[in-house]
């Protein structure tokens, strides 16, 4: 799969830092990053592609190791280097990925992690996941209006849901009337879990950047189980644990979140 897919957008000059969204989100889940993240950074938002402002051709091609491609040949295409690559959720089993990739072909390429409430072990996919793998969840993401299903996605993924906003319901509902946005969104889900997953897992080890790892303690998609485990597989990682969250920190809990990153970015990690 090609980087021409890919909407992307930049803000800033400096080292390059890549961002990567969850399933079903775009690069709306990172406007609190704009400001704070590109004072001293070239900031890069990519839409994955068939999500958000990005191509969304009715083909297949929808593994985790296609949007792979795409995003590493991005990267490549830029020459960017002294990266630091930020993923969540899907976008962060992506950063994985992508993390062992760019190790081995270029390690000049990547400077640094952040993994945020981050798929990483086929054992704990998330429900919604599991459900969009099977007839009725084909179904249902045919039939259910798209700010339903919207609405019931972010309720899930905010533990504080007095934070959802009728801003975030609209953007991620646009996108879902492009039908080919639904033929994105199921084989992606589809196709979540590469054939080479338990390998992928054994390699984890092999990541040697520095590594921070931030969940939400009270994240009902991806377990923070998964945060305690990828801390003690990365050998130079930090895991911090955000009271009072969910899923998706960037949204839920901006401020907390940008300032970890930017003093992550600054001083490195502190254990």
């Amino acid at each position: 799969m090609s980087s021409k897919y890919l909407y992307k957008e930049e803000y800033g000059r400096g080292d390059p830092i890549l961002c990567l969204h969850g399933f079903g989100a775009s690069i709306f889940t990172w406007h609190y990053f704009i400001d704070p993240l590109s004072q001293k950074n070239k900031l890069v938002l990519v839409d994955l592609k068939g999500f958000g402002s990005s191509a969304k051709p009715d083909d297949r091609k929808y593994s985790i190791h296609d949007h792979a491609d795409a995003v590493q040949e991005l990267i490549v295409q830029n020459d960017w280097r002294k990266l630091t690559l930020i993923g969540n959720s899907y976008g962060g089993a992506l950063a994985l990925l992508l993390a062992l990739r760019l190790q081995e072909s270029d390690s000049s390429r990547l400077s640094k992690l952040v993994l945020i409430d981050a798929g990483a072990y086929k054992e704990f996919l998330p429900g919604y996941l599991k459900l969009m793998r099977t007839f009725l969840g084909n179904l249902m993401a045919v039939l259910l209006p798209a700010r339903q299903t919207v609405k019931f996605v972010l309720n899930l993924s905010f533990y504080n849901r007095g934070k959802i906003n009728e801003q975030q319901i609209a953007a991620y509902s646009r996108p879902l009337a492009d039908p080919g946005n639904r033929n994105a969104l199921l084989e992606t889900a589809r196709q979540c879990i590469p054939a080479n997953a338990d390998e992928l897992v054994t390699r984890y080890k092999e990541i040697s950047v520095p590594t921070l790892i931030l969940w939400g303690r009270h994240d009902k998609v991806i377990s923070l189980r998964v945060g305690e485990l990828l801390s003690q597989a990365i050998p130079n990682s930090v895991l911090e644990i955000f009271e009072e969250c969910g899923h998706i920190p960037q949204e839920e809990q901006p401020e907390k979140t940008t300032a970890s990153i930017s003093r992550f970015l600054e001083l490195g990690l502190s254990k």
